[in-house]
């Protein structure tokens, strides 16, 4: 009987449940963050922030350190026992549902009611996941569209401030030099009878080797652009294929919150039949119309 009470109850939470999940994907957060217990909201936070010195980092090494950033996070650990958690169901629902086979009398009721358990606690795990999934790509897109704006806005500025005018006239003014210096060296180098001056050969020395520091720095990793299957692109570029990125997730968790809404329903439906099994018995022994005694079987006894 107390059985039969608890499937009823969970029958019910969860018919209402599932359909409140197939109603719309936004009835779906709602519904899972209302049944969270407090550990949810106070003890599964991540809040990253479009920091400067987040914004001067190269766009891959942003990406990177958004990622280091949630792996430490309390969500993030959380997500790890939720993980471990479903493990261990599924682990337990395979147990059960072998242990099924051969099972007969109260111990089939038992095991079949424990298994109703185990998938409704499992749909819960499940769900706090999906949420929390949700919520930290919800945030991932946030800081990235934050990035983005910063770029923008820099790029703005930039382009029409005075530094960046006198810049471009110092480097203008910096390739003259240059030019004027190489000049220099080739008349050092071919003066007198052709012979180069231990000057000439010290300069052009130097000139190789800072050739080869500069080449250096250009190939260097932490000095390389960022690329998008294997070709070049701007900082920007990179942040909005993140985004791109990031919707296409979205989609996916939209999709898995769908499924994981009938997977409610099928079983709240697990727990309907138990319970209708319970109060009533097999549906196949229903069937079995009892005898009924009939004038005609008694006829012989008169004659």
């Amino acid at each position: 009987m107390k059985n039969h009470l608890r499937l009823l109850s969970l029958a019910i939470g969860l018919s209402l449940g599932s359909a409140a999940l197939l109603c719309s994907s936004s009835a779906f957060a709602q519904n899972s963050t209302v049944t969270q217990n407090s550990s949810f909201s106070q003890n599964s936070e991540w809040r990253p922030v479009a920091s400067d010195k987040l914004i001067t980092l190269p766009a891959n090494i942003i990406e990177k350190r958004i990622e280091q950033d949630f792996s430490a996070s309390p969500m993030a650990m959380r997500l790890a026992e939720l993980d471990n958690q479903m493990d261990n169901t599924t682990a337990r629902i395979g147990s059960l549902q072998q242990d099924l086979a051969q099972a007969e009398g109260q111990l089939l009721e038992d095991l079949q009611y424990e298994l109703v358990q185990q998938k409704s606690g499992y749909l819960d795990v499940l769900q706090e996941s999906h949420q929390l999934r949700k919520d930290s790509l919800m945030k991932k897109q946030q800081i990235y569209q934050d990035v983005l704006t910063q770029y923008r806005t820099q790029h703005a500025s930039a382009s029409s401030s005075i530094k960046v005018q006198l810049k471009r006239q110092q480097k203008e003014a910096q390739a003259r030099m240059e030019a004027v210096m190489a000049q220099v060296d080739q008349n050092l180098m071919h003066t007198g009878y052709n012979t180069t001056s231990p000057y000439a050969n010290e300069y052009a020395s130097n000139l190789a080797q800072i050739d080869q520091l500069k080449d250096k720095i250009n190939q260097h990793k932490a000095n390389a652009a960022p690329t998008i299957d294997g070709a070049e692109v701007s900082s920007e570029e990179y942040i909005r294929q993140l985004l791109h990125d990031a919707s296409m997730h979205q989609s996916l968790l939209d999709q898995e919150g769908l499924m994981l809404s009938y997977m409610a329903r099928l079983v709240a439906l697990d727990a309907q039949a138990l319970e209708y099994q319970m109060a009533y018995g097999d549906s196949d022994a229903s069937k079995v119309k009892p005898q009924v005694a009939k004038a005609s079987q008694a006829v012989g006894l008169f004659l």
